[in-house]
C-alpha cells in the first residue's frame, strides 16, 4: 500500500465542472471492476483534474454542485446523471442500454 497525494484546489481556481459516467472497456466477461463516475475540474491555469466520486448517492452529489454553483462554477451534466441518481435510477443498466455510447 502506498500513501496517496493530496491536492489542495481553491474554488476560485475552478472554471468550471462536468459530471460524466464513462463504461469500463471490458475484455472478458468475468471483468466485474466497476464503471467510472467522475467529476471533472477545468481549473483557470487550463488543466483538469479528475475526482472519482465512485458510487455517490444523489445527496452528497447535490451537495457537491450545489456549492459550485453557489461559487459561480459551471457545473455540466449532459448525461443527466444527477437526475438519474435522484430518481434512484441505477446507472450501470442506464447507460449500458444500447443507445448509450461510452463516452
Amino acid at each position: 500500500m502506498r500513501k496517496k497525494d493530496k491536492q489542495i484546489i481553491n474554488l476560485s481556481e475552478i472554471k468550471n465542472a462536468s459530471v460524466v459516467y464513462r463504461k469500463n472497456l471490458r475484455l472478458s466477461s468475468v471483468d466485474f471492476n466497476p464503471d467510472y463516475l467522475d467529476l471533472i475540474l477545468d481549473l483557470n491555469k487550463g488543466t483538469k483534474v479528475t475526482l472519482s466520486l465512485g458510487s455517490i448517492d444523489y445527496q452528497k452529489l447535490d451537495s457537491i454542485l450545489t456549492l459550485l454553483e453557489d461559487k459561480d462554477i459551471a457545473v455540466h451534466d449532459k448525461q443527466g446523471v444527477q437526475q438519474l441518481l435522484k430518481e434512484n435510477k441505477n446507472l450501470f443498466n442506464h447507460f449500458h442500454r444500447k443507445e448509450w455510447t461510452s463516452l
